[in-house]
C-alpha cells in the first residue's frame, strides 16, 4: 500500500509538471528546451538530482538559477548527507508544510515520511495542526523545535536544551537550517500557488484557519 501511495504521489507530481499550465499561471511550466546558459545547466542538474524533475518548486527556481543552485545543493545535503535521521527530517519538513499550509510540500513528502518510518497516527494529528500524541522523545523535540521556530521565529531555552541533549549540536544546526530551507521552498510554492491532484485523503493538506 505504501509503495502504491509513493508511486501515485511521485507520478502525480511529475504529471503536474507538464499537464496543468492553466493551474500554475503565475509561473508557466518550463521544459528543458526552453532553457539556455546557466538556466539550462541548472535544469539538467534538476532532472538528474530531484525527485520530480522540473516540477513543483524547481520550475519556479529556474527563474533565478544562481540563487537556486544553492538551494539545490542544500536539498541534496538533507537528502543524502545530513546525520539527522530521515524520519526526523521528514517530520520537520511536514511540520513546516503544515505551519505554512504548503499543499505541494505535504503531498510530496507524506509518502516519503511513511517510507522513512514516521507513524501514520503522528501524521494524521499533524495534518490537522494537532500536537501528535505518543511521540518518541526525539520526535517530540523535533516537532516542538520546528513549531516554535515557525510560529515564534525563536526557540525557547527549554526546547533548545532538549534538542541539544537528544540530537547533538550538529543536528540542531541541521534541523534549524532544514526548517529554514523548507520555509523558503514553501514560500516559493505558495507565491506560485502550486496545487496538487489530491482532493482528500491523508496526502491532502486541508486549509485551516490560523
Amino acid at each position: 500500500m505504501l509503495a502504491n501511495l509513493l508511486n501515485r504521489s511521485l507520478l502525480a507530481v511529475v504529471l503536474l509538471a507538464t499537464a496543468r499550465a492553466s493551474a500554475q499561471d503565475r509561473f508557466s511550466q518550463l521544459k528543458l528546451e526552453d532553457t539556455s546558459g546557466v538556466q539550462r545547466a541548472l535544469a539538467e542538474r534538476m532532472l538528474k538530482e530531484t525527485r520530480v524533475g522540473l516540477g513543483g518548486p524547481w520550475n519556479i527556481m529556474l527563474r533565478s538559477p544562481e540563487m537556486s543552485e544553492g538551494l539545490l545543493n542544500i536539498y541534496n545535503y538533507f537528502r543524502w548527507k545530513t546525520a539527522l535521521p530521515q524520519p526526523l527530517v521528514e517530520l520537520a519538513i511536514l511540520t513546516t508544510a503544515r505551519e505554512w499550509s504548503v499543499q505541494f510540500e505535504w503531498f510530496a513528502h507524506y509518502p516519503l515520511a511513511l517510507k522513512a518510518g514516521v507513524p501514520p497516527a503522528i501524521l494524521a494529528d499533524l495534518r490537522v495542526r494537532k500536537r501528535p500524541e505518543n511521540m518518541k522523545p526525539d520526535q517530540a523535540v523535533t516537532y516542538d523545535f520546528t513549531v516554535e521556530l515557525c510560529r515564534k521565529h525563536v526557540v525557547s531555552d527549554a526546547t533548545f536544551q532538549k534538542a541539544k541533549a537528544l540530537l547533538g549540536e550538529k543536528n540542531v544546526v541541521d534541523l534549524t537550517s532544514l526548517v529554514g530551507t523548507y520555509i523558503s521552498i514553501g514560500a516559493l510554492l505558495n507565491v506560485a500557488q502550486v496545487k496538487t491532484t489530491a482532493k482528500d485523503g491523508p496526502d491532502y493538506l486541508p486549509s485551516l484557519q490560523p
